[in-house]
């Protein structure tokens, strides 16, 4: 590679596009808390519907069987991104009357398998989320997440670290990206982060600061359009994905068996239309403004606390249906978090250097251990590209998906 310190550029003929295939904005799922957890909700000793964070594995009512049942089979391409805890994840509260299994995710081969094999699908990627997720109390109120409990940087670097080589046991590298539990974190996270070598996290719920100005896992930023773009943090530049939707945003309006007995239950059914239309708005706005939609969402709705975990892949199906269906022949461009930080990276360390004749060379600064090595262009009026390795590259409206290479590139 030709390895310099450079930025993004563009020169009078060639663009590099903002996103991969020149998509108007990339399409994530994400959810959260896969983890090795059973929550016996009806003590009966089985596990039910709706019970399982992951410990049911590929069982019949297994929530990782419903997701791909109920969705996945729905819309094939859909491309998710699983934030997992990878010890012994705690509950909600302490001594609940509530029965659960919580084992770490490497405890056996089976369980080290059955992750394994999602890690290795590539429509999917498993992603750090803590250890245990937090400390539990008395009650759930008191319930501290993972990153808050943290007092020092070096005890939050010290248990990431082990958390990381928990990850690697069982999948042959460390994680290159995650999520604060609970989008929540103190004076000491983000630099524990940039400091263990995560090529990419999740920092906030950004949805909340635009929905609720007092939303305190809602990140700072007001603006409409930096909110739900993305940005970096600390010294190497960690690639912060923001959320941008809940997965449970249509649940209420498409209900069956709406609440109509208060008043804003009452309202939102006499109006839902409206609030319909409200929502979908949210979607199209990202879209036109080349904005990142990912959805939040949950693997389980299980507690041992009684209540009920939203948002949830259960509770929001047909929530999420909608969505999907929305999405459908527009410009998106589906992937997992790592292959849109990759992306991004890519996007920002190369440089397009014409060499006339219809040639051209990539100056990249190089990443240790970066997967998915490619970039899209915009060159008016090319039918298709030499790349240096040899062979074509046809291009669609004059955008090509190109993979970074040391040496020259025709276009024709």
């Amino acid at each position: 590679m030709m390895i310099m310190s450079i930025n993004m550029s563009v020169n009078t003929n060639i663009e590099i596009c903002k996103w991969y295939n020149n998509s108007s904005s990339p399409v994530m799922l994400f959810i959260d808390d896969l983890a090795n957890v059973w929550v016996d909700l009806n003590g009966n000793g089985k596990v039910d519907l709706e019970e399982d964070w992951g410990y049911a594995k590929n069982e019949e009512n297994s929530s990782f069987t419903f997701l791909n049942k109920k969705l996945l089979k729905l819309f094939p391409y859909i491309k998710i991104t699983f934030f997992t805890p990878v010890g012994i994840r705690v509950g909600m509260i302490e001594n609940s009357s509530i029965k659960s299994i919580s084992k770490m995710i490497n405890c056996d081969e089976e369980t080290k398998k059955f992750f394994k094999t999602i890690y290795d699908n590539p429509k999917f990627e498993i992603a750090y989320h803590g250890t245990t997720h937090g400390k539990v109390g008395d009650k759930s109120d008191d319930f501290v997440q993972e990153w808050e409990i943290f007092k020092d940087l070096d005890e939050a670097v010290d248990t990431i670290n082990y958390g990381k080589e928990i990850y690697k046991d069982v999948f042959g590298k460390h994680p290159k990206g995650g999520k604060y539990c609970g989008y929540e974190s103190n004076e000491y996270s983000d630099e524990s982060i940039d400091k263990t070598g995560f090529l990419w996290w999740c920092r906030y719920y950004n949805r909340g600061i635009v929905d609720n100005k007092n939303c305190s896992i809602g990140g700072k930023d007001t603006n409409s359009i930096t909110n739900f773009d993305i940005k970096t943090f600390g010294e190497n530049k960690v690639i912060d994905i923001p959320t941008t939707l809940d997965g449970e945003m249509f649940k209420d309006l498409l209900s069956l068996n709406p609440n109509i007995n208060t008043l804003k239950g009452l309202v939102k059914f006499i109006f839902r239309r409206y609030f319909i239309y409200r929502e979908i708005k949210k979607i199209d706005y990202l879209l036109k403004n080349n904005l990142i939609i990912s959805i939040q969402e949950h693997i389980s709705p299980a507690r041992d606390d009684g209540r009920r975990q939203t948002p949830n892949i259960f509770d929001d199906l047909d929530s999420l249906i909608y969505i999907f269906n929305f999405l459908k022949g527009k410009n998106a461009w589906y992937c997992t978090c790592i292959e849109l930080a990759s992306y991004v990276y890519n996007r920002e360390n190369s440089r397009i250097v014409e060499d006339g004749g219809n040639k051209f060379h990539i100056e990249y600064k190089d990443r240790d251990g970066l997967e998915h090595k490619n970039i899209s262009i915009k060159i008016e009026g090319a039918r298709y590209i030499l790349p240096p390795s040899g062979g074509a590259i046809t291009g669609n409206a004059g955008v090509f998906n190109i993979p970074i290479q040391n040496g020259y590139y025709e276009y024709c």
